[in-house]
């Protein structure tokens, strides 16, 4: 059974669109536009550079959404122009289990673009991006270093 359309009046005394059909057409455009944020952001990493799924959630104005930035990425199809090889975890590690095919795919798509793994991790200092600030205690040894 379909639902009643509910027309509100307006000062006028004329009648609006349905409610009903406002409210959902705010929430779907609204939700269209989180994933494209996420993978506009994810299109701007520079060849040779990673970026965590934090760090891609700050830069698509979304702080503290960086499992959104997994889920948006593995629901998007591969045809799609992203590179979602860049974007590892914030361990500076690949997300996939090791050893499986996944992992290798991502991991040979970063060492074709220059990406340097030791034990298993990528330098987020030397191939952040977009580049990280010093930590406060990284400031204060410099300091004594003269």
């Amino acid at each position: 059974m379909a639902a009643k359309s509910v027309r509100k009046k307006t000062r006028s005394g004329k009648s609006s669109a349905p409610a009903r059909k406002l409210k959902q057409g705010r929430k779907v455009a609204s939700e269209q536009g989180i994933p494209a944020r996420i993978l506009t952001a994810v299109r701007r990493i520079p060849r040779g550079r990673v970026s965590t799924y934090g760090d891609i959630a700050d830069v698509a104005g979304l702080p503290r959404r960086a499992r959104m930035v997994g889920t948006v990425l593995r629901q998007t199809p591969s045809s799609r122009d992203v590179p979602w090889f860049r974007v590892i975890n914030a361990g500076g590690r690949i997300s996939f289990p090791a050893g499986s095919d996944a992992y290798e795919r991502q991991r040979k798509k970063l060492e074709s673009e220059g990406v340097v793994f030791i034990s298993g991790r990528v330098s987020l200092k030397k191939y952040g991006w977009p580049a990280r600030e010093e930590q406060l205690d990284e400031l204060l040894w410099k300091i004594g270093e003269h």
